[in-house]
This record gives structure tokens, C-alpha cells and sequence, in this order.
């Protein structure tokens, strides 16, 4: 079923309201903490909007699309589930997608958190230029195009009544008022977006047995018109992802993680796709203690001195598979050690291997090996929803999300005439989210 316009008889709804779209939108990535699940189809995926420097630090920065390969694919992950399609104003209307966990099922699995638990997201109005101004007035191309106070009114309508979202209604001069937390966006496009931070704070009291929506819609004199929606994702069934950590003890030095490494998994990372993580601690591997009496722990503690860890990350499964657990195929381990690799920080298989991480990062690290563990792909590589449909991949190093790289490489040319290589921070500085596709593919896969 799809929504569209719904003037009042005698009227159309051109003649009712200035014509705009709502979208509901998080903070931005750089301050995103990942408590919650957000994702929405970002026009940085299909236009020209980010600056990116080319493979040699000679060339100039471009500015790119995000996205190559078939973009209607990746669009088609956002409306696949969707409960409504709605076109305000005949548009194409691609819904914002929200994940978060019940506050009856947080009182129970988080020791009461979910009492006053809600999410606080913004509101973007995208003005439409339409044929009128809302009050009946020929649009004069020759004054600036913008956002009327006229009196409308927004209301927010949700499928199912265990969603609430605070306020229910809002006048439209939120979005042009002086005060608080609102601004006016500007866009390469003859269009023009406003923004009111942490405008409506969404909680959801009991499970969702199916994805849910709340409805916008501008009313003013009579007339009612959708023009917006956001999809929340359905929370009854709550897969369960157990991690195991293990320290990995080769020297005198023991391996160091992030303070905050449990949180993170359980609160900033895998909860967006609605998976609990639980955490188990396991005693220390000390791989020495084996040395004398297996030739093969001999030969890879011989090689890690010499900086050789091929045999290393080879072989630990295996000897922790002899020594501790021959289970270790069917689990999730994270072996912890401090041992340094030249390239990269952290190794997938049966297990995950962190080599020397650095606690800054030590986070992010264990989530996007954890995510490959559970099929995930870089999102540079091809991405294919469906085995036999067409693909589509990201530009590397350019967003926050888990499956991406913290950075990229380029070569410089030194006075010598050398090529060196040098690596190029990601924009976002930090990974901190997943995208909906993932959260699909994650929810099919743990176990």
C-alpha cells in the first residue's frame, strides 16, 4: 500500500501547505556513540559530496560519490521491509531505519536500564519548491526560496502502540526559531534543509513481533498530508552472541586491552543490529608452558623472535584446540596477545587474533573481525545482497562504519625520488556503526 497526497475535497494539497519532506536523522558520525541503531540512505552514497584524495599525494583531491557498482541495490535494502510506501508529493521517499531494544526487554537483560530509556533523534525538513508558498501565493522566483511559519503543525502517528515518541505534534516554527538547537543546512542543490537536534525521543515498552513505522504528517486548515516515516526494526526475537576472551601469554609482557572492550560490545556495537552480546573472560594461554615438550610451540615462539608470525597465527588455534578447547571451531574466541605484525592488528578464521592492537583502537578491531567471523565483507569489496544480483562496493576509508578501515594509503614521492607510502585518515575517526543490510545479515548468521 502506498500513501500520497490526501487534500480536503475542493482543495489540492499544493493549494494546503508549503510542500516538504521530514527525515528523521541521528548525530552526526564524529559524535554518534552506538547505543542504538540508525541507519538512512545518505546522498553522499550517490552524489558528489566528499572530498577524497586519489592514489598519489601529487594528484588534487576530487570530491565523490561514496558508492559505485548498482546503487538501487543498495537503495533497495532500505525499502525492503518497509511497512508503508509512502511518495509525498509524488516523491520517491526512501524511510531512516531505527533499532532498539524494548524497555520490558532492558529491565530484564540490562538490571532495569530500560526505565527512562529513549532515543533522542533530529528532524531534517527537505523544502520541496513547489507552486505556491502555502498560502496561496504564486512562488516569486526573484525572492529567496525558504520556509514559511505559517502555522502547520507536524504529527507523529506510530503503527503499534508500544512505540511512543515525544512530542506527538510540533509546529513547524521549531525549524526557524532562533533558540535552541536548530539550524538551517545548505545543499548543492536548488533545495533547502533545516535541522532541529534531538527534536522527539522514541522508547519502544514491549517487543515488536514485526518492523513498525511512525507516520509524519503536516496538517494545517484542514489539510493532511504524509511527509515523512521512519521504520523501526522489529526486536521480539533478540539473538545471543557469546565472546570468549582469552590472553595469549608468549613473553614476560602481558597483552593489554581497552578499558571499556565489554561495554563496547555490549552497548556500542552489535546492540544495533538487536544481538546481546554476553562476555566470558577465560584464564591466561601461556603458550611457553608447552615448549619443552611439543617441537611446534618451539618452533613458532623461535620464529616470533625473529619477527616471523606466519606460524604463530597458524598454529595457535590448532595448539589451543590440543591444549584447552577441541570445541574451538563452533566458538567465538578472542585471542589477546602482544605480539607484533607489521601489517594489521587483527586476523580472522575460527578465531580471532589481535596482534599488539593499540587500546585506542581495540574496540573497533575485535567488532570488524568479529563482523568478517560472521560473513561480513570489507565494504570496499563487492557487497551482494542476493547471490545472483548485481553488486555495489564503497570507496575505502571514507566512513565510520565497522567494515570499513580507520585509513587508507597513498604513495608521496621523497627528494630522493623514492616512492613512500602514507596513510590517510578516515574523515569520521572513528568506526562506530553498521548499516541495516549488515544488521540483516548479522541477526541470520549468529549463533
Amino acid at each position: 500500500m502506498a500513501i500520497g497526497s490526501s487534500p480536503t475535497v475542493g482543495k489540492t494539497s499544493q493549494t494546503c501547505l508549503q510542500e516538504f519532506t521530514i527525515h528523521f536523522r541521528r548525530a552526526e558520525d564524529r559524535v554518534f556513540d552506538g547505543r542504538y541503531g540508525f541507519d538512512w540512505y545518505r546522498p553522499e552514497f550517490l552524489k558528489k559530496m566528499t572530498y577524497y584524495q586519489p592514489l598519489t599525494s601529487s594528484e588534487e583531491r576530487i570530491k565523490v560519490a561514496l558508492v559505485t557498482g548498482d546503487i538501487d541495490t543498495l537503495k533497495s535494502t532500505y525499502t525492503h521491509g518497509q511497512k508503508t510506501k509512502i511518495l509525498p508529493y509524488g516523491k520517491e521517499y526512501i524511510p531512516a531505519w531505527l533499532a532498539i531494544y524494548s524497555t520490558e526487554w532492558l529491565n530484564v537483560h540490562r538490571s532495569g536500564q530500560g526505565e527512562n530509556y529513549s532515543v533522542a533523534l533530529d528532524l531534517e525538513l527537505n523544502l520541496i519548491e513547489g507552486k505556491n508558498d502555502g498560502e496561496l501565493n504564486p512562488i516569486d522566483k526573484n525572492k529567496e526560496f525558504e520556509l514559511k511559519n505559517n502555522g502547520t503543525i507536524l504529527k507523529f502517528e506510530a503503527s503499534n502502540p508500544n512505540i511512543v515518541i515525544d512530542p506527538s505534534e510540533m509546529n513547524i516554527n521549531r525549524f526557524l526559531s532562533t533558540f535552541g538547537n536548530n539550524k538551517k543546512l545548505s545543499n548543492q542543490e536548488n533545495d533547502q534543509k533545516y535541522l532541529v537536534s534531538n527534536a522527539v525521543n522514541i522508547s519502544c515498552k514491549s517487543a515488536l513481533e514485526n518492523h513498525e513505522e511512525i507516520l509524519v504528517y503536516a496538517e494545517k486548515n484542514g489539510c493532511k498530508e504524509v511527509v515523512g516515516q521512519l521504520m523501526l526494526y522489529h526486536n521480539a526475537v533478540i539473538p545471543s552472541l557469546k565472546v570468549i576472551f582469552v590472553d595469549v601469554i608468549t613473553n614476560e609482557k602481558k597483552p593489554r586491552r581497552s578499558y571499556d572492550y565489554e561495554d563496547f560490545l555490549q552497548n556500542r556495537s552489535f546492540n544495533q543490529a538487536l544481538i546481546n552480546v554476553e562476555i566470558i573472560n577465560a584464564p591466561a594461554f601461556d603458550f611457553r608452558k608447552y615448549r619443552k615438550n611439543d617441537v611446534d610451540v618451539n618452533i613458532s615462539l623461535n620464529k616470533l623472535n625473529i619477527n616471523n608470525t606466519s606460524y604463530f597465527l597458524d598454529d595457535l588455534s590448532k595448539f589451543y584446540k590440543k591444549y584447552q578447547d577441541k570445541s574451538l571451531a563452533a566458538k567465538n574466541y578472542v585471542f589477546v596477545t602482544n605480539v607484533f605484525k607489521e601489517e594489521g592488528v587483527g586476523s580472522g578464521g575460527d578465531s580471532v587474533t589481535l596482534f599488539k592492537c593499540p587500546e585506542d583502537i581495540f574496540n573497533q578491531v575485535v567488532v570488524h573481525e568479529l563482523g568478517h567471523r560472521f560473513g561480513l565483507i570489507h565494504l570496499f569489496d563487492s557487497q551482494k545482497i542476493n547471490p545472483q544480483g548485481k553488486s555495489f562496493q564503497f570507496l575505502p576509508g571514507l566512513t565510520g562504519n565497522f567494515l570499513d578501515y580507520d585509513h587508507r594509503k597513498i604513495d608521496e614521492k621523497e627528494k630522493n625520488g623514492k616512492t613512500k607510502s602514507r596513510a590517510i585518515r578516515n574523515p569520521t575517526f572513528s568506526l562506530s556503526y553498521f548499516f541495516k543490510y549488515q544488521w540483516d545479515l548479522l541477526r541470520k548468521r549468529v549463533k
